[in-house]
């Protein structure tokens, strides 16, 4: 049996300025190192994991282009109204 160490350890708070897939996928990537360490670091016993991470990632890089895009449209309307 592999131990595989479950303890808290020492957790830090996202940084502000971190990308959004890590900001909003971390969970996804936790699951990935969980399931590496579990499965003596195969990958191909892990593509659940990493499948579910890259969808997560899309979704948030998607989300965060269409919020900066709208942020940009914004401004550029508040400029033409000076």
């Amino acid at each position: 049996m592999v131990f595989v160490y479950t303890g808290k350890g020492r957790r830090q708070a996202q940084k502000e300025d971190a990308p959004p897939e890590q900001k909003h996928c971390a969970k996804q990537a936790c699951a990935i190192q969980w399931c590496l360490a579990k499965r003596d670091h195969k990958e191909e016993l892990c593509q659940n994991f990493i499948r579910e991470w890259e969808d997560c990632r899309d979704k948030a890089v998607r989300a965060a282009e269409a919020k900066n895009k709208s942020k940009m449209e914004e401004e550029s309307n508040e400029g033409g109204n000076s």
